[in-house]
């Protein structure tokens, strides 16, 4: 399993626009944001998955960054 934490900024105008686009994405979830652009947001699910969200934040239309800011991975397994 695999949480990400992730600062994505998106130009004010956009915010409501970005946020909504972030929330159709499985395993994304925005916890804050605030009036000029920042969001806080945390991605859970596997590796591979989780480059390609990331990765896919910055096509996002009025998105200017999204910075990996915390990632914890633990492989384990259930019995």
């Amino acid at each position: 399993m695999n949480i990400s934490g992730v600062v994505v900024h998106a130009r004010p105008r956009y915010i409501k626009a970005v946020s909504s686009q972030l929330n159709t994405m499985p395993g994304v979830e925005i916890h804050a944001a605030s009036d000029d652009g920042r969001m806080v947001v945390t991605i859970e699910n596997d590796t591979a998955t989780m480059i390609e969200t990331m990765n896919s934040f910055h096509s996002i239309k009025g998105v200017v960054s999204a910075s990996l800011i915390y990632h914890h991975f633990d492989d384990f397994e259930l019995e």
